[in-house]
C-alpha cells in the first residue's frame, strides 16, 4: 500500500500530526510520502491567513499539479482558521480534477475548536464532490500535536483500518 499526506502547516501543529501517522503507517510497512503545500506568496500575517480562509481564496500553490495516481490511499489535512480549512489546502483540491474511488482520509488540527465541525464537513463534502471514499474523518486539537498519546488515541480507528 502506498499512502500520500497532503498537508498545510502554518504554526507546526498539522505537520507535527501528520508526521506522527507517517511514522505510525511507516512502522506497519506502509510508504508514505508526505507532501507539503507551499504557497507561492505566503503572508506571514495568521490574521490575513484567517480572512482568505474565511474568503475561501485559492492562492497559487509553489508546485504545480500532484500525481496522486499511484497512491491507494490520500490524506488530507489543514488547520481550521475562520471555520474553514487553509487556503492551500484549498488550492490544491481544486487543482484536483478526480479523486473516483480514491480512499481518503480528512483530518484537521484546530485551536479553540471554534469551526472545527463546519471545516470538516466542507473538506469531507469536496472530497466526495469528487467521487472518492471517505475511510476516517477527525478534528484533532493542535495544541496536543506534541503529545504522542493523544495522537495515538485519535489515530487509532484509521491505523486499525490501514
Amino acid at each position: 500500500m502506498k499512502i500520500a499526506i497532503l498537508f498545510y502547516s502554518f504554526s507546526g501543529n498539522t505537520k507535527k500530526a501528520c508526521e506522527f501517522l507517517k511514522n505510525r503507517l511507516s512502522s506497519k510497512s506502509i510508504g508514505v510520502d508526505l507532501i507539503e503545500l507551499k504557497l507561492k506568496e505566503e503572508t506571514a500575517s495568521f490574521l490575513r491567513q484567517c480572512l482568505q480562509a474565511f474568503l475561501k481564496k485559492k492562492p497559487d500553490l509553489a508546485e504545480g499539479g500532484y500525481n496522486l495516481e499511484k497512491y491507494d490511499c490520500l490524506i488530507f489535512s489543514s488547520p481550521v482558521w475562520a471555520f474553514a480549512i487553509a487556503p492551500a489546502l484549498r488550492s490544491c483540491l481544486v487543482r484536483i480534477e478526480t479523486l473516483e474511488k480514491k480512499r481518503t482520509v480528512c483530518f484537521l488540527t484546530y485551536g479553540s475548536g471554534a469551526g472545527s465541525g463546519k471545516a470538516l464537513k466542507e473538506l469531507e463534502s469536496i472530497i466526495l464532490d469528487k467521487g472518492a471514499q471517505i475511510i476516517f474523518s477527525k478534528n484533532i486539537a493542535g495544541n496536543k500535536t506534541k503529545d504522542n498519546t493523544y495522537l495515538e488515541k485519535q489515530f487509532k480507528p484509521l491505523l486499525d483500518i490501514l
